[in-house]
């Protein structure tokens, strides 16, 4: 018996269902929860489709930047939609392909849900994001896309399992909490709809239900269905958790301070947050940039320390502004691995005087080996006490690009 299960496993489509039709939902005392790949079909795929993700199913679907994101996961499986082509701000937005802002447009995804209860049910959705292009999805009921149902966001909580309630509107971007909602007008059963709105977005599982103030916790709410639900999928152990090198140059003194690179911003200075430690250029659409921010710590001297990237297609170069005065310029070393972290590519001022307030000002510029262009990744700015710069500078490296 359990060898015929396993070849079904293996022989299904990862877009495919692993429910039947007649599997329908069923809310009690005001509330439903479904997990994401318990979906009974899907609609409108020709562009892109929904994806499950487990320990033993992983699909082989590009191009897909993210590696899986099984732990912590609702019954360690989830969905992506895929491919994933807008991975960056800097990546193409590609209406109708990559991004829709209307519901019902691209890869639809269909429950069936008994609702014992009219009235009006607050939408949470479980999901992970892990950049400013995969964080946003669209809810629908029975065809309809009403305007409360468009646009759930996240902004917190990445890289990590998170819950959303969060409405993304012209004014607020990262959302509105509490905004979200279906009005069910009649009870019996009804078709509860999901629907791209980014590519890449990673769905793990929602909850409908009529408490304005609940907020869930974990893996939600079990689960009620007429029929016998497939078994969880095998756990997968959390991934252990690494300091980037940048965090550890900045925590080797406890008086240091530091602000790291993608806490500069990034919208409108044509840098783009490169994973989850860089910023960098993308010089297929631009060879400078240029971002600020305030230094927001105590009033003093420091060895200002600028944490930079070898690459290996060029040596960018990088200038550092205070109050629109230079403090200095450098390039990092080049390196024959892709991209390097260590003392070769870090840069030291030493004895800097910095007032709460001022005007921090990165200016990047991409070098070239001649054939290939790279990106000016940095990493972020440690301000170390005065005569402890060279050591700050000097870091090992054990670098970690995760």
């Amino acid at each position: 018996m359990f060898s015929v299960i396993v070849l079904v496993t293996k022989a299904q489509r990862l877009n495919e269902p692993i429910i039947g039709p007649t599997v329908i939902f069923e809310e009690k005392a005001g509330e439903v929860a479904v997990e994401a790949e318990y979906f009974y079909k899907q609609s409108k795929t020709e562009l892109r489709q929904w994806y499950r993700t487990s320990k033993q199913e992983n699909p082989d679907v590009k191009p897909d930047a993210d590696p899986a994101h099984v732990s912590g996961a609702s019954r360690n499986a989830y969905l992506e939609i895929l491919p994933d082509t807008r991975v960056t701000h800097s990546d193409p937005l590609i209406k109708g392909e990559s991004f829709s802002d209307n519901g019902g447009q691209i890869a639809i995804l269909h429950y069936k849900v008994k609702f014992n209860n009219t009235g009006r049910y607050y939408v949470w959705v479980r999901a992970m994001s892990t950049g400013s292009e995969d964080n946003g999805i669209h809810i629908g009921l029975d065809g309809q896309w009403p305007e409360s149902g468009l646009r759930i966001q996240w902004c917190e909580g990445k890289n990590n399992w998170t819950w959303s309630n969060k409405q993304r509107t012209k004014e607020v971007h990262c959302g509105i909490p509490g905004q979200l909602y279906l009005d069910v007008d009649e009870p019996g059963l009804h078709e509860v709809q999901f629907s791209m709105r980014e590519d890449g977005f990673e769905f793990d599982k929602f909850i409908l239900t009529k408490d304005q103030y609940y907020t869930p916790k974990g893996v939600g709410p079990k689960v009620l269905a007429s029929a016998k639900l497939p078994d969880a999928c095998p756990a997968v152990k959390a991934p252990e958790v690494k300091k980037n090198y940048f965090k550890m140059v900045a925590g080797a003194l406890p008086e240091n301070k530091a602000i790291a690179a993608q806490d500069f911003p990034s919208v409108g200075t044509d840098f783009y947050t490169h994973g989850k430690n860089w910023m960098a250029i993308n010089p297929n659409t631009h060879h400078e940039a240029i971002t600020s921010t305030a230094f927001k710590f105590e009033s003093g001297n420091y060895d200002i320390v600028f944490v930079g990237v070898g690459e290996n297609d060029g040596r960018s170069t990088f200038q550092l502004l205070l109050n629109g005065k230079e403090v200095g310029i450098y390039q990092p070393l080049s390196t024959e691995s892709m991209f390097e972290e260590g003392k070769d590519f870090n840069a030291l001022w030493k004895n800097v005087s910095l007032k709460k307030g001022d005007k921090l000002t990165v200016k990047a510029k991409v070098g070239t080996d001649g054939k290939e262009f790279c990106r000016a990744r940095w990493a972020g700015i440690v301000f170390a006490p005065v005569g402890k710069g060279k050591k700050i500078q000097d870091f090992p490296s054990t670098f970690d690009p995760n």
